[in-house]
């Protein structure tokens, strides 16, 4: 993005806010070269503004819609009022990630020795083409260092990249949770429960697959996968294991999305 650039109508710009006067608040947009903006007061909240500064104050950072661009002028006029919380989040997790994936290139353009803006160019070319963004793209490689060999990169440049993103980047994780009903009436019921109780804790997975006491005679399983299709897998299976033991013994096992419907 060159300091020639403005941003489109309708987009999500992160701004710093510069200065507050009678009718609003001048800006300034850092993902385009610092260039300003004006958050008339009008668009600040729905209710009636007595006083911007229970808003807005300045040196603050939020995320404004953008209405109109007037490049001629150079006026870019912005919202705050049109800007869900949902949106707010979605772009403040945005440019976090923009910023952790800039850092991550700074750090290995310093440590192979070459020009950043180079790098940055280069990375963004074959990761944003292909995953949709850079940091996105470092997140596929942390999931699959493999990855990186089809990228047109030289073996330094690769295996550097590789080491620095499995040491920065932590794998995206879903988490889900379910809960398993284990009853036994026989004499020694309560041995059966440990019993089936070790069938679900002892199911091979990579996953992370945690075992808990509710109540007896619930418990709760929460599982930690790199997505909700092996998450969903990983609970189904290992619970199948711990119902099939309890049924062997003349139990009854019983599997519950959620703790309410028990």
């Amino acid at each position: 993005m060159t300091n020639d650039d403005y941003p489109e109508e309708g987009e999500l710009v992160l701004a710093t806010v510069i200065n507050i006067f009678g009718q609003g608040a001048f800006v300034s947009l850092e993902e385009y070269g610092g260039k300003k903006g004006m958050l008339h007061i009008t668009e600040i909240s729905l209710k009636w503004v007595r006083n911007i500064r229970d808003y807005v104050r300045e040196g603050q950072k939020v995320v404004l819609k953008v209405l109109r661009v007037n490049p001629q002028r150079g006026h870019i006029d912005l919202s705050l009022r049109r800007v869900t919380n949902a949106q707010r989040k979605e772009k403040l997790h945005e440019v976090k990630r923009k910023q952790r994936s800039e850092k991550l290139l700074e750090l290995l353009a310093e440590k192979i020795g070459v020009d950043f803006n180079e790098l940055y160019e280069r990375m963004d070319s074959e990761l944003t083409r292909r995953f949709g963004s850079i940091y996105d793209g470092l997140d596929a490689i942390a999931l699959d260092n493999k990855i990186a060999d089809e990228f047109d990169i030289d073996n330094n440049l690769k295996s550097e990249l590789i080491r620095l993103v499995n040491q920065s980047i932590k794998p995206p994780q879903v988490e889900i949770t379910g809960y398993v009903k284990l009853t036994s009436y026989e004499p020694n019921g309560v041995d059966i429960v440990k019993e089936s109780l070790q069938e679900i804790e002892n199911y091979k997975t990579d996953c992370t697959l945690t075992l808990s006491y509710i109540s007896a005679p619930i418990y709760r399983i929460h599982v930690k996968a790199t997505d909700y299709k092996t998450a969903e897998r990983v609970m189904r299976d290992s619970t199948n294991l711990g119902i099939d033991c309890i049924k062997r013994h003349h139990g009854i096992g019983e599997f519950y999305r959620k703790l309410e419907k028990i």
